[in-house]
């Protein structure tokens, strides 16, 4: 009981101040926020990931390429990651002086362009989702929010049929599809509560049909980031917040899905 009250009130936090960058914060600083929030995911990722040889440095410097390219027009992926992989292979060079390291060379650039592509990437969608309009970003954020819950609540109640035993052993079919249905509930409600611009005239089963996919990545992405824990065989990807483990405990279910938002309100509403 102590452990879920401590989990609530942080989670009441969380929702306040997430409320209010989306909401108040002008897209220039809202960006330098997120850059701060996905370095601290990175860094976490990296401490599971044990490398012989990094460099925070260069993650932080291909970070910031990849933040400056959203935030400053249209993001320019192939050079942006033409820039990355410069930065990399020069650090590498520079920085393995050292036989033994070669060994574990392959596995050390692995995990950096890891961090880099599996959270910078697909995370700074969050700002290109807060640019169209923040209405869309929060309609994410409660989606999410009530798909993960339905999913750890009736999954915990009525789930027998075990989904990714090795990433995570307590998701459950049933829980997925509680996901995916709350979800999609929860999208015909966000889009009232949280109007989107006037000029989008997007119809309710559309909504719906997103929410659902939306519940369905969610609980895609967040078993992905678990098998980082079970291969450091750590609960928690850290300690920053209270009752829920680190931030990107707490991140990982966005990875797949704001892009995904971003990509079906582009094409489709």
């Amino acid at each position: 009981m102590k452990e879920f009250i401590v989990r609530t009130i942080t989670a009441f936090f969380i929702i306040i101040f997430a409320y209010g960058i989306i909401k108040y914060v002008p897209p220039v600083y809202f960006s330098a926020v997120l850059f701060l929030l996905i370095s601290t995911a990175a860094i976490e990722l990296v401490k599971l990931s044990k490398p012989a040889v990094h460099s925070s440095v260069v993650m932080f410097l291909s970070g910031i390429t990849i933040a400056l390219s959203f935030t400053f027009g249209q993001p320019d992926l192939p050079l942006a990651v033409f820039i990355i992989v410069i930065l990399t292979g020069v650090f590498f060079l520079l920085f393995i002086k050292q036989k033994e390291n070669l060994s574990t060379f392959v596995r050390d650039i692995g995990i950096h362009f890891t961090v880099v592509f599996y959270l910078y990437f697909p995370l700074y969608y969050l700002f290109k989702l807060k640019v169209l309009h923040p209405n869309y970003l929060i309609f994410l954020v409660f989606v999410i929010a009530v798909g993960d819950s339905a999913a750890y609540f009736l999954g915990s109640a009525f789930g027998k049929h075990k989904i990714y035993p090795i990433a995570s052993p307590k998701k459950s079919l049933e829980g997925l599809l509680a996901a995916i249905i709350f979800a999609a509930a929860a999208g015909w409600a966000a889009i009232r509560l949280f109007p989107v611009p006037g000029d989008v005239d997007v119809s309710d089963w559309l909504v719906v049909v997103t929410g659902g996919i939306i519940g369905l990545l969610s609980q895609i992405s967040d078993p992905i980031e678990s098998l980082f824990k079970r291969a450091a065989q750590k609960k928690d990807s850290g300690s920053l917040l209270p009752g829920h483990g680190g931030l990107l405990d707490r991140v990982d279910s966005y990875i797949f899905c704001a892009p995904a938002l971003f990509y079906i309100i582009l094409y489709f509403w």
